[in-house]
This record gives C-alpha cells, structure tokens and sequence, in this order.
C-alpha cells in the first residue's frame, strides 16, 4: 500500500483562501449569467438574482440559475485536472470544497427547506428537483474520491476538509443573512 502526500500549508490554504474565492465566483455567475441575457442582476455574499421589478423569461431564468454551478463545475474540473497532473494536494483541496459546497446545497434541497440551484434547473426542465442536485454531487464526488486515491492525503486531511469547508459554508451562509438584514449588496 502506497503511502500519501502529507499535506502542507497550501492544502489548508485552499479551504481559507481559495474555498471562499470560488463560492463568490459561484455566486458571481449566477450575476453574469443573469446580466448576459439582460437581466439587471443583484449580488450578496450567498445569493445573487434579478433586481427587484426585474422579471426574467423563463430562458433567462434558466440561465441565471444554471450560471453559478456551471462556474463551480468548471473550477471543480479545473481543480481535478491540475490536481491528477500535478499531484497537487492544494487543487485537490480546491477540488473538495466544491464537492462539499455543492452537496451542502444538496443536502438543504433534500431536506426539503429550500431548492439549490441544481433542483431550481431541475425542476424548469422538467426532470424534477433531484436529478441534477443528486448528479452534480455525484459528479463532484467521482472525481474528489478519484484524486485522494491517487494522493492519499489521509483521514486526517480530509476531516480538516470536511471542518474547514463547513466553516466557511457556514461563514457565508450566516454572513450574507447579516449582511442582508442590514440591507447591504456587493452589487
């Protein structure tokens, strides 16, 4: 049995630093998405969406609702591509926030308290909520398992993951309700 990779600073960096860089650029997908197809768009640190008075078409909706995980896909894609060629713990930790990011959201839409935007997608094509919500963790899941078997970073790293990830979930979550209770937009 092959012994990991020991994960130095640059492992934990990925959650402090780049996790809540790649959440906002999640976020912000949603706002160009919206702002491509011409939608006056909004921005908070955990939602994005049209200003008030502007209603999107169904097409538009669509789109700004699909923006924000195809941005995350593609950070995800991007992290397991330099993480497999570089054996790069650090874009494995890019990598892993994402899969918990996006199955966070999952978890909250299979608890039935609210739709992530993968169920919202789900539902306007008609597939219903949880085909999309269940393929993009699944997805995401796939290629982070893929990368820790080849770099076995051990338990241990992956429980800093996991704590890390839910903190600064958690951090943006909470941050953008106070934010918006004080009636405060990035955009």
């Amino acid at each position: 049995m092959k012994h990991g990779s020991k994960p130095g600073p640059g492992y934990y960096l990925a959650f402090i630093l780049i996790g809540p860089l790649t959440y906002l650029a999640h976020e912000f997908g949603h706002w160009a998405g919206g702002e491509a197809v011409g939608v006056d768009m909004w921005m908070s640190l955990n939602k994005a969406g049209p200003v008030a008075g502007s209603l999107p078409g169904a097409f538009e909706a669509l789109i700004i609702a699909a923006s924000g995980p195809v941005v995350t896909l593609i950070i995800a894609v991007l992290a397991y591509i330099m993480a497999a060629a570089r054996r790069s713990l650090f874009a494995y930790g890019i990598l892993y926030f994402q899969f918990m990011f996006r199955l966070a959201a999952g978890g909250i839409t299979l608890a039935g308290n609210h739709p992530n935007d993968e169920a919202a997608v789900g539902v306007m094509l008609g597939i219903g909520p949880y085909v999309l919500t269940l393929g993009v963790s699944l997805v995401l899941l796939a290629m982070t398992w893929d990368i820790a078997r080849r770099l076995r970073p051990g338990l241990l790293a992956n429980i800093a993951g996991y704590a890390l990830s839910s903190l600064v979930i958690t951090g943006f979550v909470l941050g953008d309700g106070l934010l918006r209770g004080a009636d405060l937009r990035l955009l």
